[in-house]
């Protein structure tokens, strides 16, 4: 009965160990909303309405010139006080210009971040130092080009790297003036399954993986990753930096990340209590007298740490002395009688 409970137990630990990857990737591929870039997050309830629903009146901030781009997405294009933008809208095979199309936001491409990837299509930003950028869109190896308005002339303060951080998925690292921005990628998707920012810089618990932006705020933000269960351990990588001349438009402050060593405890200083009179015998037995009282914690009575032979020889000399005091008193009292007589 034992040998039958315990070879079932080690089967089901087994098992566990062989699934746990499989059900790691079976988490990510898991089909999930389409994401919201975090720069409209302000702007989401407005810009993420149901299709065929009207927009808000106040979202003067986002309207543009929309373009139809192909693939169900329109680009609506502007350039002004905060540069270039052209925010790539999910609206539907079937909108025609003059249709509503602050519909769902898929991708966003400005001075500091020139490139973006959906549905199949790569947007570019070109010319984005100039007063005349131009929106470059790549489908299936065809591209086609959409000037932005004109506006002023700006440096281009964006940069961006890829990583491979398994399972079948890939992280697209971008830094700019907002800060460190993460899109996960999983292989064969249309669009980023998610996105991490200053804002959202960790997936929950829930995600089965573990993705994360360590010091969001930092001067130097890095990325950490594990999409494999096991003792797989975390992957880690940098952000890229800044172009020179570039800064955040944010207060740059270094987070207290959790793979930071604890500061070292200081030092306890260990105080051993000695006996309150420490006498050593010398030439012969001695008494050792301990004060009553105030005894010092951890001392032992002296008493205690003498020798019972030293103990017994002094009790021994006593008895002595009284003995002989009681004979000289005797003999005192006899000559005296004697003498009266």
């Amino acid at each position: 009965m034992r040998t039958a409970l315990r070879t079932s137990i080690v089967t089901a630990a087994l098992a566990g160990a062989l699934l746990a990857p499989a059900a790691t990737a079976i988490a990510a591929t898991a089909p999930q909303p389409v994401p919201v870039p975090s720069t409209q997050a302000a702007a989401a309830p407005k810009s993420s309405v149901a299709p065929g629903s009207s927009a808000s009146d106040d979202n003067g901030r986002y309207e543009g010139r929309p373009v139809y781009v192909g693939n169900g997405m329109v680009a609506v294009l502007r350039n002004e006080a905060e540069g270039p933008e052209a925010w790539i809208r999910y609206v539907g095979d079937q909108w025609k210009p003059g249709d509503n199309y602050m519909l769902h936001v898929v991708g966003l491409v400005t001075r500091g971040q020139t490139t973006a990837e959906a549905y199949g299509a790569s947007f570019k930003l070109t010319k984005a130092e100039t007063t005349a950028p131009v929106l470059v869109v790549t489908t299936k190896g065809v591209a086609k080009s959409y000037p932005l308005p004109e506006g002023k002339a700006g440096q281009v303060c964006s940069a961006e790297k890829s990583q491979d951080i398994g399972a079948g998925m890939s992280a697209k690292l971008f830094m700019s003036p907002d800060g460190p921005r993460a899109e996960l990628w999983v292989a064969g998707e249309d669009t980023a399954w998610r996105l991490l920012d200053r804002g959202y810089p960790a997936l929950p618990e829930s995600a089965g993986i573990i993705a994360r932006i360590v010091n969001p705020s930092g001067a130097a933000p890095g990325f950490e990753w594990k999409t494999q269960g096991g003792g797989t351990p975390l992957g880690r990588t940098s952000f890229p930096a800044l172009p020179k001349g570039c800064k955040p438009n944010y207060k740059v402050t270094e987070d207290q990340a959790t793979d930071k060593p604890a500061p070292k405890p200081e030092p306890t200083v260990t105080v051993s209590a000695k006996p309150v009179v420490d006498v050593k015998p010398q030439g012969g037995a001695q008494t050792v007298v301990v004060p009553k009282g105030g005894v010092a914690a951890g001392a032992e009575l002296a008493a205690e740490d003498t020798d019972n032979s030293t103990t017994v020889a002094a009790g021994a000399g006593l008895v002595a002395i009284f003995a002989g005091l009681g004979v000289a008193l005797l003999a005192r009292g006899r000559r005296a009688g004697r003498s009266r007589g």
